[in-house]
């Protein structure tokens, strides 16, 4: 087919001159789709070449708006994933500070830890990267694939969650990979969600990111994080949260998840204490409506 014909022509370009040069050009969107391209039809000895080319400059790539689609071509491709870890998955690892802060570092590690998941990865990306898809060179399952590179990739996110759990608290866009982490990079997030819990007060309750993020994670893992909330915070701090409007919020969504005696003591106490010793908001009022029913 005219795939095969056009990676053969591919694979005829593919000088060493040429892969040596790629990480100079990838920040261009036409660079990037060339060294997408080289990627997915050069043969594997070219791709170990075109790999080594990129050593000491994955940070910048993963940091650029075209060049993180090229490391995501990569992943979709290699079938030699121990190779990709030792030449592109370390260098992310060492550098997550810099890639978090940046737009596209954080579009590249949602790629890494959920793949083609809608919700984190625009359609036209999905879509642009599929066309590699029929390449002859790859050979393994491409679920396999990014098992692999998962399993590689995600103790070191998980663990850069938990560590830094407050600066991403701080701001919607990197708060947004805490849900996204605990929701796909699989083995044990509880060490997230207690970072996060101890993260709670009355005054973090009330900022925007941290609301998000509870709302998103109560979505996903509501049993699991509510009865953590209720287990590790005492009733009279979780009754506080309910003097904002957003904490009030978050108190209801916790009580719709859980259930056993922690939850009836701390219903209990919402309830003596009453609706008016607590701030007037629509929160408080829709806690106070379903504790009524």
């Amino acid at each position: 087919g005219i795939n095969a014909e056009y990676g053969e022509t591919i694979q005829e370009l593919l000088t060493e001159k040429l892969l040596d040069q790629l990480p100079n050009i990838v920040h261009t969107k036409e660079g990037s789709k060339i060294a997408q391209r080289c990627i997915w039809y050069g043969k594997v000895k070219d791709r170990k070449m075109i790999l080594k080319s990129f050593k000491g400059h994955v940070k910048d790539m993963a940091c650029d708006p075209h060049g993180y689609l090229v490391l995501c071509a990569v992943f979709d491709t290699i079938d030699d994933t121990v190779m990709v870890r030792k030449m592109v998955l370390n260098e992310i690892q060492s550098e997550l500070d810099g890639i978090v802060m940046s737009v596209s570092g954080r579009k590249l590690l949602k790629y890494l830890i959920a793949g083609r998941e809608s919700s984190q990865t625009h359609s036209q990306v999905i879509e642009s990267l599929k066309v590699g898809e029929d390449n002859a060179i790859s050979k393994k399952d491409p679920e396999v694939r990014r098992q692999e590179i998962l399993k590689s990739v995600s103790p070191a996110v998980v663990k850069y969650c938990v560590e830094n759990v407050e600066s991403l608290l701080l701001d919607n866009s990197t708060a947004s990979l805490i849900p996204m982490v605990v929701e796909h990079a699989g083995g044990e997030v509880s060490e997230i969600l207690t970072a996060l819990i101890s993260h709670l007060n009355s005054e973090t309750m009330e900022s925007y990111p941290v609301h998000f993020t509870l709302k998103k994670i109560l979505k996903i893992e509501g049993n699991k994080l509510g009865e953590m909330m209720i287990g590790q915070v005492d009733t009279e701090t979780v009754c506080g949260w309910v003097n904002s409007n957003r904490g009030a919020w978050t108190v209801l969504r916790v009580l719709e998840c859980v259930e056993g005696e922690r939850r009836e003591g701390l219903v209990t106490a919402l309830k003596k204490a009453g609706v008016d010793s607590f701030k007037e908001s629509a929160g408080r009022d829709a806690l106070f409506e379903f504790l009524d029913k």
